[in-house]
């Protein structure tokens, strides 16, 4: 069954909001006309980026919301609904995240790193900076220019060289609802401190938020040790894969 009341999917989702913090940013008016919800308990597909992306808080509306996505779908579920994904189409690139939150309220300042704002015309430099990763798989996956406008970037300079930045996947102060991301440092500029305080600065235009949430590959150690000195904690263990058809 398909629930289209907003308000009844927001009680939904606020069940558990740190798990749900992508989902309450798809409330907004422009994300929420590209998005599906099924009950009874509550899957998400979402169609934008040229694909589709598959959420679930449970297992019972997954079979039903998989006639409604693009092939491949971008899954990020936990290991229930994922297996029961796997029923119904081949599963293949999982990789095991964790969904941290914050919790400190507060974020520890570094008055020994400067940090500025990025804006739309930092985006090249952006994109610059994360193309440094490219060739070792390291750079975001899940960076698009909009974001800087609509969401909250710092970075750290050499100079005029962007070496580090941080920022949001997504803002949304009417559900009080962000999400970290987009982290990188230069590959030869590591261990400086600069991802820990470009990602203090955002996380300061933030702090109003009742839920700020982030993923970290699972097996990404010194990361996760990085956001938990910045007053996350581990919420949750997921996968992202993909799925794809049975042929």
């Amino acid at each position: 069954m398909q629930l289209t009341d907003k308000d009844q999917i927001r009680h939904l989702l606020r069940r558990d909001p740190r798990w749900c913090v992508y989902a309450l940013g798809d409330l907004t008016p422009r994300m929420f006309a590209k998005c599906q919800w099924f009950a009874p308990d509550l899957t998400l597909v979402l169609h934008d980026y040229g694909t589709s992306i598959l959420f679930a808080m449970g297992t019972a509306s997954i079979r039903e919301a998989l006639a409604h996505v693009t092939w491949p779908v971008h899954l990020q579920v936990r290991q229930d609904a994922l297996d029961e994904v796997a029923k119904h189409a081949d599963v293949s690139h999982v990789r095991q995240m964790l969904r941290m939150s914050w919790e400190a309220r507060t974020a520890p300042r570094t008055e020994t790193i400067a940090t500025r704002k990025l804006e739309s015309g930092d985006v090249a430099q952006l994109q610059d900076l994360y193309a440094d990763g490219e060739s070792a798989g390291e750079s975001p996956d899940f960076f698009y220019d909009s974001m800087v406008s609509d969401g909250v970037f710092y970075g750290v300079f050499e100079g005029d060289d962007l070496v580090a930045a941080a920022g949001t996947h997504l803002v949304s102060r009417d559900e009080g609802a962000a999400a970290i991301g987009n982290v990188y440092t230069k590959r030869e500029r590591r261990g400086r401190g600069y991802s820990r305080a470009a990602t203090s600065a955002v996380l300061q235009e933030l702090k109003d938020l009742p839920t700020v949430g982030l993923n970290v590959r699972a097996d990404n150690t010194s990361a996760v040790r990085v956001y938990q000195s910045l007053g996350f904690i581990r919420h949750c263990e997921f996968v992202e894969a993909l799925a794809n058809r049975i042929a």
